[in-house]
C-alpha cells in the first residue's frame, strides 16, 4: 500500500468536508437538510454501496478474511471498552455524561466517514470487508451502547426497544449482501449498475453532512473541555495503534489489516448525537466529541496511513 496514493485520497475526502462546512456556514443548506440527507444516506446509499460492493464471487480466502475481520473488530472492541471505563474512573465525569463519553470512545464513525475512507482507499473491496465489521457495530450500538447513554435515567421502557432497532437497513443490507456472496447468481447488471450509481453518492454525501455538522459546533465551549483532548487521543491514536501492534504480533493478511487500523482510528460515531437527543442524554457533550475527534482526524489520519504503509 503505497503512502502518498491513499494520502491524497484522504485528503480530497476533508476537502469534501470543508465544502460541507463552507456551503452550511453560508446557509446554502440548512439543519432540516442536513438532517434529511443524513436519513437518506443510513436508510439508501450507504445500504445500495454496501450490497454492490458484496457482488463478489464467493470464494475460500475471502471467508477466512471475513472471519478474521470479525475476530480482530471483537479484539478492538474490547479494547476501547476497557479503556472507556478507565477514563470515567479518572475523570469522574457526572451520570448524565459518563455514557456519552463511553459512547465516544467505544464507537468510531464507520458509516459516514469509515466507509468513504475504505472505498477510497481499498475500493469494493474495502467495502466488503467493512461490511462484515460493521456487524458488530450494529450489534454492539442496539445493546451495549443503548446501555451507555440510558444509564442515568429512568426511561427503560424506551431504551428496551433498542434491540429492535438492530434490524435496520444497515443490517438488512449486509445480510443481502452476505447471501448474494455466497449465492452462485449475482445482480445482473439492468440491477447492479443503478444500484451501483446510487451507492457511489454515499462519499460525496456523508463528507457534505459531516461538514455541515460541524458548522454549527462552539469552538469555544469545544476547546474549554479539557476530557474531550483525552478522548481525542484514545479514539483517533491509541485506538489504531493498539490494533498495529496487535498485528505485529499475529500474522494477518494486509487488507485485514487496512481495514480494522483505518476503522479503529474513525472520529467517534455520530451515532452518540441521535442516541443522546432520543434518550435524553447530554446531546451537546455528543456533538462537541464528535466535532473534536472529526477536527482532529485531519492530522491523525495522515499518520495511521504512514504507519500503516510501513
Amino acid at each position: 500500500m503505497a503512502f502518498l496514493p491513499v494520502f491524497n485520497q484522504t485528503m480530497i475526502l476533508f476537502i469534501l468536508i470543508f465544502i460541507g462546512f463552507i456551503i452550511k456556514k453560508k446557509n446554502i443548506i440548512n439543519n432540516q437538510m442536513t438532517k434529511d440527507l443524513s436519513g437518506l444516506i443510513l436508510n439508501v446509499t450507504l445500504p445500495f454501496m454496501m450490497i454492490t460492493a458484496m457482488n463478489y464471487s464467493f470464494s475460500l480466502e475471502m471467508f477466512k478474511n471475513s472471519v478474521l475481520t470479525l475476530v480482530f473488530g471483537v479484539i478492538s472492541y474490547g479494547i476501547v471498552i476497557i479503556v472507556a471505563v478507565m477514563f470515567n474512573k479518572a475523570f469522574k465525569p457526572s451520570d448524565s455524561q459518563k455514557g456519552v463519553y463511553s459512547f465516544l470512545i467505544v464507537f468510531p464513525n464507520t458509516g459516514f466517514m469509515g466507509f468513504p475512507v475504505l472505498n477510497a482507499m481499498f475500493g469494493d473491496i474495502g467495502i466488503f470487508y467493512g461490511a462484515i465489521y460493521n456487524l458488530l457495530f450494529n450489534l454492539l450500538t442496539w445493546t451495549l451502547g443503548v446501555k451507555y447513554i440510558t444509564a442515568h435515567n429512568t426511561d427503560k421502557d424506551k431504551a428496551s426497544s433498542g434491540l429492535k432497532n438492530f434490524i435496520n437497513p444497515g443490517f438488512i443490507s449486509v445480510f443481502i449482501g452476505l447471501l448474494i456472496f455466497i449465492s452462485p447468481v449475482k445482480l445482473p447488471n439492468i440491477v447492479y449498475t443503478p444500484l451501483k450509481l446510487i451507492g457511489d453518492t454515499t462519499t460525496p454525501l456523508a463528507m457534505l453532512v459531516a461538514g455541515s455538522m460541524l458548522a454549527d459546533i462552539k469552538i469555544a465551549e469545544v476547546l474549554s473541555n479539557k476530557k474531550l483532548y483525552v478522548l481525542a487521543a484514545i479514539r483517533l491514536l491509541l485506538a489504531p495503534i493498539s490494533m498495529l501492534i496487535i498485528f505485529s504480533i499475529f500474522n494477518v493478511p494486509d487488507i485485514v489489516r487496512g481495514i480494522l487500523v483505518v476503522l479503529s482510528g474513525m472520529p467517534s460515531a455520530v451515532n452518540t448525537a441521535i442516541f443522546a437527543t432520543r434518550y435524553n442524554a447530554d446531546s451537546k457533550l455528543a456533538s462537541q466529541g464528535i466535532f473534536i475527534t472529526t477536527l482532529l482526524n485531519i492530522l491523525t489520519a495522515p499518520l495511521i496511513i504512514y504507519l500503516l504503509t510501513l
